[in-house]
């Protein structure tokens, strides 16, 4: 019995540092998710103002990706109005694609610009910016 319990109280103590040890992980990786969707955002605008229907739906899928990433950081924390504006993000970045595939460039234009206030959002309510210019997760 005594072996059981013990085996039991390991057991938790394991998962409970691999979870912690995940979250630390997602945490230190973020920023970097955060310069990926800046610099995918930048080549998509570009790339839409360019008529490059291929290439902004590339930067589209990529974004439609980094965003399932971000989505499941802010599922893990419980943090619903995080993870809706990612799964909006998602959405928006998916139609995006759809669009600009199709040579509808404007309407792709339009929803990146709604797309984008929908990252303020988040980064409003949740995104601090340090002393050194730095942002730090809310």
């Amino acid at each position: 019995m005594m072996r059981r319990i013990r085996r039991t109280i390991v057991w938790s103590v394991c998962v409970t540092c691999l979870g912690a040890a995940s979250w630390a992980q997602d945490e230190a990786e973020y920023p970097n998710w955060m310069k990926t969707v800046s610099a995918t955002a930048s080549s998509l605008g570009k790339n839409l103002e360019a008529k490059s229907g291929d290439a902004a739906a590339a930067d589209a899928q990529k974004l439609q990706e980094v965003f399932g990433q971000v989505k499941a950081f802010w599922e893990k924390r419980n943090v619903s109005d995080a993870t809706q504006f990612a799964t909006n993000a998602q959405s928006g970045f998916h139609e995006i694609g759809q669009l600009a595939a199709g040579g509808k460039f404007e309407e792709a234009s339009a929803a990146l610009t709604k797309v984008r206030e929908n990252c303020a959002g988040c980064h409003n309510a949740h995104r601090e910016r340090q002393t050194d210019g730095t942002f730090k997760i809310k």
